[in-house]
């Protein structure tokens, strides 16, 4: 890799040689000392170039890539622009890479300058505006309106830079970045017609005239640019996939056209990409829709493919743009069409950019379109507990949908009860559970629940009837059974004990849990049991030799086991391989010395289902008391993690500590000896905050009794003195530490040196009055209520008598 190639840019040779080892995406802490140099030379040379053609010779995605150099290379890259500066002030170059490293360093106060300045001397350059583009999408809520002019400006100076482009390596890097950041015409577009609507409520209309027509003026814009988007990023993927969908010609008039398109894309193993539309088949799929929404509501269900939701968001802009747009005039002319309702329903709702608006869309369409099943559960899936806190409409959305379902066939309700469970979790259990924390004032709730879970139950047996080891149908009786007090019964059935885990795919429910044995068997034919590895720290690594991100972890895991196996560290691997030979060769390659448990089953693992397993490197570290800590451990957080877990076992003496508090008192660990201590590493978040609330009542009831609280701050103030006066004004028990640059958390081992975050917080640490660890958590665990009470319980236990 350190070999420097003069044949091509050498900047594009580095990436491919990423690319090729599947490294593209990671850190480039990979990349050798030789290398380093090389690239330091090649942006040395690069910036030193000046502008050519209103444009720095920066690579147009450079900014992707910045923050992946290490930490040694950063300082020298900024270290260069600084000195190139100082002999020409007005080089644009050097400017953006100051103004990208201040971003990077969250200086924006500072990055600001560079940012002014490399406008001025290059405001067509593609790399500062795809720079712009990301900013606002990061840090300025790509909210108000002159936020979209700023990004529709630079979104036209670079398109018209890429007009001017070929098929050029600077090309493919900037749709790279163009595409990753989704910050795109029609965003903008979605973004001014959500303020517009705005604007032009009934109450605001008068007041905001001018803001209307200068958001029609940008929308006017954004219209004109699509079409230019469209040709300068999909021409080259039109044309290479020009034939390769048998319906170019036109489909038989006797099928459903959109049918046969997803299983052509199925049939190529294209069914994700959302760039598989040639012109011809985009005009068709255009008449398609056009035909189902202007059909509106047959025997009330709309006539759109139920799959829409799933694709929509892989359709091209233009597309989207003139299905949002016909949905509209539709509904202008005819206010019912429930059609058309959905359709807009769902496009805005994959815009993001509507609020709730789409929700608004959605509830109306449920009204036009009352036996539309996918209408009921596109509702359900957007009902937040905050829009409804105590379930009256998902309640009332559920009933339609069992209703609607069961007017179909036999096996529909289990199908959308399949999806709940999978995608939602809003299920009857669900709110059943919620309503019997009160069951007297939701008696009436309640009543209307329990029909449901019994309709549930019915689905599910007549599912297992048909196909025994239907994982959703087990998964579902397993958790009515549990609902309705059953333990028996529940035991006999996946998820028992795990109720709390709403999806299959909430995998962070899972941290605090303890980790269910699950009997399997390794590659090499040894039975592996959980069980089996209590008293031990284990990593559960999840990974495929297809997996372009699993190769790179390797060095960190074996790492890792090296220093740690003697101490009772251990890794069991699990392949979501299809082939033997494959994972045989993985092995092989990587020198494994763990286990590997393997069924053959791809995606479709007994294990990859149980925990809600959607990609891999999925890397779970699981303590001695087999209770599962992270279920996101990758590179070198896994040393940290391990450190802190060792750190903070149960019995083990924490060491000590000095610092001072936001009001100026030094504070130390060993001065509290003798009292029980709350340590608590927090940040700005609902949950800590809640947390360290319900908490006051604990500290209040036995701060007298030999009971102290510690707080240490490790992120989200920009000063102690901001934090100083947040504290005061909430009145958060105890003392209080602003951690500014990170030396408590890195004592503690919760953050890497970089002060990447190692753990989820809150991380908290109970001490005993002799300062040792009577327990440690880190992340959401319990409920605040649970957690006040769990706390009080220990605090009281371990009081000096």
């Amino acid at each position: 890799m350190a070999t420097k190639d003069n044949s091509a840019d050498f900047w594009y040779t580095l990436l491919d040689s990423f690319y090729n080892y599947g490294l593209a995406r990671g850190e480039l802490k990979e990349i050798d000392k030789e290398t380093q140099g090389n690239l330091l030379a090649y942006f040395k040379t690069k910036v030193e170039a000046g502008v050519s053609d209103g444009q720095t010779a920066l690579p147009p995605g450079f900014h992707d890539y910045y923050w992946r150099f290490s930490e040694e290379m950063q300082p020298k890259l900024r270290m260069l622009a600084e000195a190139v500066l100082e002999t020409d002030p007005d080089n644009g170059g050097a400017s953006i890479i100051l103004a990208i490293a201040a971003a990077r360093d969250m200086n924006y106060d500072e990055s600001l300058p560079f940012v002014e300045k490399a406008l001025t001397l290059v405001p067509k350059d593609p790399c500062i505006n795809l720079h712009l583009i990301d900013k606002y999408r990061r840090y300025h809520g790509f909210g108000r309106i002159d936020e979209q002019e700023k990004v529709l400006i630079a979104l036209e100076n670079f398109f018209e830079w890429a007009k001017r482009q070929d098929d050029t390596p600077y090309y493919r890097d900037a749709k790279f970045a163009y595409r990753r950041h989704r910050i795109t015409p029609y965003a903008v577009y979605q973004k001014l017609k959500s303020l517009k609507a705005d604007f032009e409520m009934p109450e605001r209309i008068e007041q905001r005239r001018t803001l209307i027509e200068k958001c029609n003026s940008l929308i006017k814009r954004c219209r004109a640019l699509l079409p230019e988007a469209q040709a300068a990023f999909e021409k080259k993927l039109l044309q290479e996939s020009a034939n390769a969908c048998g319906l170019d010609n036109g489909a038989p008039e006797n099928i459903d056209f959109w049918d046969t398109y997803l299983d052509s894309l199925e049939n190529r193993g294209l069914s994700r990409p959302w760039w598989e539309l040639t012109p011809k088949i985009q005009t068709q799929l255009l008449d398609y829709f056009k035909a189902r929404v202007a059909a509106g509501v047959v025997d009330g269900k709309t006539t759109l493919p139920p799959q829409l939701p799933e694709y929509v968001s892989r359709f091209p802009e233009a597309m989207l743009l003139e299905l949002r747009e016909f949905s509209e005039e539709i509904l202008e002319k005819s206010p019912d069409n429930g059609a058309a309702m959905k359709m807009l329903a769902i496009i805005v709702w994959e815009g993001n950019g509507a609020g709730n608006r789409d929700l608004l869309f959605l509830e109306q369409a449920m009204a036009l379109a009352p036996n539309d099943v996918e209408t009921c559960f596109l509702a359900i899936s957007h009902y937040r507990e905050s829009l409804d806190p105590l379930f009256k409409l998902t309640l009332t959305t559920l009933e339609r949908l069992f209703e609607s379902a069961k007017q179909q066939d036999e096996s529909e309700l289990y199908h959308w009860l399949a999806k709940l469970y999978k995608d939602v979790g809003r299920t009857p259990c669900y709110i059943y559970r919620n309503l019997m924390k009160s069951p007297e004032e939701n008696a009436e709730l309640l009543a209307r629940c329990k029909p449901l879970i019994v309709e549930a139950q019915h689905a599910f047996q007549q599912r297992l009837e048909q196909e025994p080891d239907d994982w959703y149908a087990l998964r579902g009786l397993g958790d009515i059974y549990e609902a309705l007090g059953d333990t028996e019964s529940a035991g006999k059935y996946p998820w028992a004990g795990h109720s709390e885990i709403k999806t299959v795919w909430d995998q962070t429910a899972w941290v605090g849990k303890e980790l269910p044995d699950f009997p399997a068997v390794a590659f090499d034919g040894t039975p592996v049991s959980f069980a089996d590895y209590r008293g031990k720290l284990v990593l559960l690594n999840f990974c495929a030799k297809w997996c372009g991100f699993c190769a790179p972890e390797m060095p960190h895991i074996k790492e890792a086991y090296a220093q740690y196996h003697k101490d009772g560290f251990d890794v069991i691997g699990v392949s979501l391989d299809e082939s033997e030979a494959e994972l045989r060769e993985f092995i092989q390659e990587h020198d494994i010395p763990w286990l590997q448990i393997f069924d053959g089953k791809g995606w479709e693992s007994e294990l990859a289902r149980y925990f809600g397993i959607n990609s891999v490197p999925s890397q779970w570290l699981i303590d001695r008391d087999g209770k599962i800590l992270s279920v996101s451990t990758r590179g070198e957080q896994l040393d940290q993690l391990i450190k802190w877990t060792e750190l903070t076992r149960v019995g083990k003496a924490v060491p000590d500590f000095s610092a001072v508090t936001v009001d100026g008192t030094p504070i130390s660990l060993s001065a509290h000896r003798g009292k029980v201590v709350l340590l608590y590493f927090w940040w700005t978040s609902d949950y800590c905050e809640a947390e360290l609330t319900s908490l006051d009542t604990v500290y209040q009831k036995y701060r007298d009794k030999g009971f102290e609280v510690i707080c240490v701050d490790i992120g989200g103030w920009n000063n102690e003195e901001a934090l100083r006066n947040y504290i005061r004004e909430k009145g958060y028990p105890g003392q209080h530490i602003y951690d500014d640059e990170g030396p408590l958390a890195q004592q503690f081992s919760l953050v890497t040196e970089s002060l990447s975050s190692v753990v989820d917080l809150p991380a908290v640490v109970l001490i005993d009055t002799d300062g040792k660890v009577i327990e440690a958590r880190s992340g959401k665990v319990y409920s605040t209520e649970a957690w006040a009470k769990r706390l009080e319980q220990l605090v009281a236990a371990h009081l000096p008598r």
